[in-house]
């Protein structure tokens, strides 16, 4: 937030009274003044219309308006897009601004994928779920059936479009504000990028395993498993098989975030920590990666800078609820964050799904820990070996269920 803040005193000039500020349209709107009369209340933004936002030329990254009409709120720049704020929610005592989760699962999806592992939901509503059986990438629009996106079915490694593409064991899936999806195709040791179009290209990463930092084809990866996308279009990739996670410009110059390569459970600064098998990763809107750690059964959280700590987890591969080492997880695998940054994790080997505060307060949302598939609200649902999550700006997650063919929906 200091950050945030900082930049909007950088980007427009204080005064004791309220002033004009050039917000880079042609006919300003006669309120779009920064405020600093009401101090004690906080600052105000420049207000606009909606039109007046799109038409700001070259906007910074980080500039914060205040729309007055359509989808009245705030809204921040963030590199690629403009990102709504506040969509009218309140943020709770976490500081979520996600409606709560009652936490009542119901299917989904029960026909269209023998094995569904990865899941991801655009900001349009469509689902996308990798199949690790038939090695394709499927999308299942907001109404109407599942199609193939990209992928042939039969396992391989190729680019192009649609079905000419071929993937290996595509596991974590994670899409931008553009619609473009992300796979980590596991066993190709790749990170594939899919246009909305069906088109697969690979962004980094050769079909050889590695872990060497470089650009596109230069750089190494290990078994890629999970992958998550953040406001600014970079990926951050749970590589399994280096204990490390990496970091992916849009260009495709991967860097190591954190981990030493050797398998371990140590906090620490990039290259001084260390995971065991990280599998899941999420990111919020401030840039801290969250990572289910499955071969310590931890949490662990990593700050923009590389400074990893353990939000939550005793590292006994067992179940309890509770606040930081005294929560427990067996084998977390997928992972989503939420606008408040709320932690919420397939705890695949217990057969749940658990909700993670940022201050490391650990409870179930769903599931009793009785291996099913039964739909039912709280602990009255069953999971069986619960993979892939993914949650909407509505906080609805969707979570992929590879040996029930199933991916479930939890509102």
């Amino acid at each position: 937030m200091k950050t945030l803040l900082w930049g909007l005193l950088l980007a427009f000039p204080l005064a004791s009274r309220a002033q004009s500020v050039g917000i880079g349209t042609t006919t300003p709107d006669a309120s779009a003044v920064l405020d600093m009369r009401t101090t004690t209340q906080g600052l105000l933004p420049p207000r606009m219309s909606a039109a007046q936002r799109q038409a700001i030329a070259n906007p910074a990254q980080g500039l914060l308006v205040y729309q007055t009409d359509g989808s009245v709120g705030l809204y921040v720049y963030a590199g690629l897009t403009w990102r709504n704020l506040t969509d009218g929610r309140i943020p709770d005592a976490n500081g979520s601004t996600a409606p709560p989760n009652g936490g009542v699962v119901s299917t989904f999806n029960s026909s269209t994928l023998p094995r569904p592992t990865g899941v991801a939901v655009g900001e349009t509503g469509t689902v996308y779920a990798s199949d690790v059986n038939y090695h394709i990438l499927v999308q299942f629009p907001v109404s109407g059936p599942g199609t193939v996106l990209a992928g042939a079915v039969t396992a391989g490694y190729a680019d192009g479009t649609g079905v000419a593409a071929k993937f290996n064991t595509p596991t974590g899936v994670a899409v931008d504000a553009n619609g473009t999806v992300y796979v980590a195709d596991q066993a190709n040791n790749c990170i594939r990028k899919v246009t909305a179009a069906g088109v697969t290209t690979t962004l980094a990463g050769s079909t050889t395993a590695g872990s060497a930092d470089g650009t596109g084809p230069a750089a190494g990866f290990n078994l890629p498993t999970g992958i998550a996308v953040d406001l600014t279009g970079a990926l951050y990739v749970a590589d399994k098989g280096n204990n490390r996670i990496r970091k992916i410009t849009p260009a495709g110059v991967v860097t190591t975030l954190a981990g030493s390569g050797t398998a371990g459970a140590a906090d620490g600064v990039g290259a001084a920590a260390s995971f065991n098998a990280p599998a899941g990763v999420a990111v919020d809107a401030l840039g801290t990666v969250y990572v289910a750690d499955q071969g310590n059964h931890r949490i662990r959280r990593i700050t923009a800078a590389g400074v990893v700590s353990t939000l939550a987890g005793s590292g006994a591969a067992t179940f309890a609820d509770g606040t930081g080492a005294a929560a427990s997880f067996n084998s977390p695998s997928g992972m989503a964050v939420d606008a408040g940054g709320t932690v919420y994790v397939a705890d695949q080997l217990n057969h749940r799904i658990r909700r993670v505060t940022p201050a490391g307060v650990t409870t179930t949302l769903a599931g009793s820990g009785t291996v099913g598939s039964t739909d039912g609200t709280g602990t009255n649902a069953s999971f069986n070996t619960p993979t892939g999550i993914a949650i909407t700006a509505a906080g609805t997650l969707y979570v992929a269920e590879p040996p029930t063919n199933r991916i479930r929906a939890i509102k």
